[in-house]
């Protein structure tokens, strides 16, 4: 006998979430492909590639990495749990899944592909590889961003430019060190979301 609907219908938002996650880091058209492909460097010896993105991916949709729809703060759409109980949790079942949605689950992603290699890096420099990672992603897509809120547009703005100078978006497996992103991690601590007192990140 068929299970009546309103016995999945709550699982429904998120099942539709892990897939977009999944599609996002490992998906099957050409396009996306190289846009996902062109992530590969490392910053002070934290590797951040397309491989280890895919392996998210994986774990996404083999539930190891958990999806979950909750309060994120006033300052992100999405965060990333790390550890036992590790998780993607976005802020809004209800989206469209267009680049700024897709570039955040990129970002997410690299966090999470530390969580699974077991590697902890310092937190400004998890947070400068998550920028980085997610501005070439849009870079090798050929496309510009607009981010209207301060503190955010400088991290973007920062991370552009080093992605920018490096060519990280067209040059692959560069080993970028903690000095070439300077402003990077100076707009990322001047953001209030990143601030000592700032839960979940």
């Amino acid at each position: 006998m068929a299970l009546p609907w309103v016995c999945i219908s709550p699982n429904v938002p998120r099942m539709i979430l892990r897939w977009r996650i999944m599609q996002t880091l490992d998906p099957e058209e050409a396009y996306p492909r190289r846009r996902i492909a062109a992530i590969d460097f490392s910053l002070e010896g934290f590797a951040v590639t397309a491989e280890r993105l895919r392996g998210v991916a994986s774990a996404v949709g083999e539930g190891r990495i958990g999806v979950e729809v909750a309060g994120t703060g006033p300052n992100f759409a999405a965060a990333y749990t790390l550890g036992a109980n590790r998780r993607f949790t976005l802020a809004s079942s209800e989206f469209e899944p267009d680049d700024n949605w897709r570039s955040q689950s990129v970002h997410e992603a690299v966090h999470a592909a530390f969580d699974l290699a077991g590697e902890r890096p310092p937190s400004e420099l998890d947070e400068a590889a998550a920028y980085l990672g997610e501005t070439v992603w849009f870079r090798a897509g050929g496309l510009a961003r607009t981010v209207r809120a301060p503190a955010a547009a400088a991290i973007h703005g920062a991370a552009n430019a080093v992605v920018a100078r490096l060519a990280l978006h067209t040059t692959l497996r560069q080993r970028v060190r903690r000095d070439q992103v300077r402003e990077l991690i100076a707009a990322i601590n001047g953001h209030p979301g990143y601030a000592p007192s700032a839960a979940g990140r």
